[in-house]
């Protein structure tokens, strides 16, 4: 089976994410390729230590965006799930370790990796990323204002799928100066930040 792992903070998940996850599901991959299931994984403890609101409020948040792909698309309903693995280990986030983890408790999976093009820059930082290359194909979706350079042997470019404009930066910037988030988040996302008091 082939599936696609998409990490993120998701803090919160955004309708940047949301297209990247539609997209990979509904189109044929650069590669030649379709995909069987898509897993998001929210990160536990950030190896750039990053804060983000807790586990709950992410979870629940990644749920409802879930939830409003397969209205919108019911033939996704069984493609998308939450893998909660790095929620539920104390150590620091390694997604090499990550993916080995997961290779070894679900070996009838086969797993790839889903990242925008603005972890390119610094993707030299990631553990072990030349091993994890190697042994787990990852897919780069084009962010507006972020070239696919450097590029590296094992990453697979998917040029022909739409520029991702909304980023994490837009909506903290909306957060911040008390501004609309229509455009940026999910409706449901921002009732239930609102409702919830986050990101205040």
């Amino acid at each position: 089976m082939k599936t696609l792992v998409f990490g993120g903070t998701f803090n919160p998940p955004h309708l940047g994410h949301q297209m990247m996850i539609e997209q990979v599901l509904t189109k044929t991959l650069a590669d030649g390729s379709s995909l069987d299931q898509l897993w998001i994984l929210p990160v536990g403890q950030h190896s750039f230590a990053k804060k983000f609101v807790s586990n709950e409020h992410r979870l629940a948040m990644l749920e409802l965006m879930v939830n409003s792909i397969v209205e919108k698309n019911p033939s996704l309903k069984n493609k998308i799930f939450l893998e909660k693995y790095e929620l539920e280990h104390d150590e620091e986030s390694q997604t090499f370790s990550t993916l080995k983890a997961l290779s070894k408790k679900h070996p009838e999976h086969q797993f790839s990796f889903l990242i925008g093009s603005d972890n390119l820059e610094k993707f030299h930082l990631w553990n072990d990323y030349q091993l994890m290359l190697k042994k787990y194909p990852f897919y780069v979706y084009p962010r507006i204002a972020f070239e696919l350079l450097p590029f590296y042997e094992g990453m697979i470019a998917l040029k022909d799928f739409p520029k991702m404009e909304v980023s994490s930066t837009k909506v903290r910037r909306a957060f911040k100066n008390k501004t609309s988030l229509d455009g940026l988040l999910n409706a449901k996302v921002i009732k239930y930040i609102k409702e919830n008091k986050l990101f205040v």
